[in-house]
């Protein structure tokens, strides 16, 4: 056994460890990403369909009641989740089709748009920001760059996402946008 590696392998020569320990170190860096990069995306997810899941889990527990079962409640949470993004995608295509009409009108879909799909999600990421800190640190200059930080470049992201101004839609949502569309004609 080498005493300057002892977690060679018997018979194992010095460049044989030091490339079997440059794999082992890349794959582990490499894995920790993919780790990372899944993380985040589920931050991504949860923070910009989190919202409208909830008011869909809201919208079905008021209609059903506390004593619905759970698979009940999470069907109804997604159909209602689902509603809620066609308007959205309904008033998209509206902001596309009066854009196109040279009407100022547009700007009136696009404010409530960017209201629902933008800034409310961001004020929840800047109230989850400011929370990081204690209830003593909220009023320090640190606490509230950061938390204004984080809405600024959050309702940036989101709005990046949604491109409200370009004529996109998911396909499973593409029939609202092209109603949309087709009403602001």
């Amino acid at each position: 056994m080498d005493w300057n590696n002892p977690d060679a392998f018997p018979g194992e020569s010095e460049d044989e460890y030091n490339i079997r320990k440059r794999s082992e170190s890349e794959s582990a860096t490499g894995l920790m990403f993919v780790v990372v990069n899944i993380f985040i995306l589920i931050l991504k997810v949860a923070a910009i369909f989190g919202l409208f899941f909830y008011a869909g889990f809201l919208l079905s527990q008021k209609l059903w009641g506390d004593e619905t079962d759970k698979v009940k409640l999470l069907g109804f949470s997604l159909l209602f989740t689902y509603l809620i993004f066609s308007i959205i995608y309904f008033l998209k295509g509206t902001i596309i089709g009066l854009r196109a009409r040279k009407r100022m009108l547009w700007l009136l879909p696009w404010t409530i748009c960017v209201l629902l799909c933008c800034i409310a999600p961001a004020f929840i990421i800047k109230s989850l920001v400011a929370n990081l800190f204690s209830s003593t640190e909220r009023e320090s200059i640190w606490c509230i760059l950061l938390s204004w930080g984080a809405f600024v470049f959050f309702s940036l992201y989101i709005y990046g996402l949604y491109r409200f101004k370009t004529p996109t839609a998911p396909k499973i949502l593409s029939w609202s946008y092209g109603l949309g569309l087709k009403i602001s004609h």
